[in-house]
This record gives C-alpha cells, structure tokens and sequence, in this order.
C-alpha cells in the first residue's frame, strides 16, 4: 500500500510539474524537488533517511501554484489525495498556499 502512495505522490508532482505549477521555482530548487522525489519514492518507510528527506521535500511541495491556468480540478485533487496518503501535512502547506498564491482584484 505504502508503495501505491508514493507512486501517487511522484505522479501528482510529476503531473504539476507538465502543468506549470513549479515553473516559479529556479531550476536548483526543481532539480532539488526532482531529486528529492526520487529518493523519497526508495526510501524504506519509517527510518531516519524518510524523515529527513521529507523534511526537505514538504517545503518544495508547497510552493506548488495552484492558479496556473492549466490546473485542473482534477489534478488538484489528486494532488491532495496523494499529500494525505503519503502523510504529508497539509494544514501547513494551506497557509503557505493562502499567504504566497493571494487572488489579485
């Protein structure tokens, strides 16, 4: 099961990244998202490796821009389906989301 959620996760991103959602971030910061996701998909649950390099990805995950127009609903769903499954705080990602991704009138 823990396999099919982080293939959910690496899906989702990767489906963000086609969707423009990550164009904002430097291209050290993609790669560092890239790479992060790739560790994060091998690495075996529960050790200290999955901790730390959850601690680095989860910043990355919330800078994703949810008002690129290619977004869809879909794909934000699966977006948050898959940061639930793989246990990803998403009540902090929000108030990153709700301070940095601010409609303009």
């Amino acid at each position: 099961m823990k396999a099919t959620n982080k293939a959910m996760l690496y899906e989702a991103v990767s489906e963000f990244i086609q969707l423009h959602a990550f164009d904002h971030l430097l291209d050290n910061e993609l790669a560092q998202l890239k790479s992060l996701l790739n560790a994060y998909t091998v690495a075996e649950e529960g050790t200290e490796e999955m901790h730390e390099i959850s601690s680095k990805l989860i910043p990355l995950l919330g800078k994703a821009n949810f008002f690129v127009e290619t977004i869809s609903p879909a794909a934000i769903q699966l977006w948050f389906y898959a940061l639930s499954y793989n246990e990803i705080p998403i009540g902090g990602m929000m108030q990153d989301f709700s301070s940095t991704n601010e409609l303009v009138n």
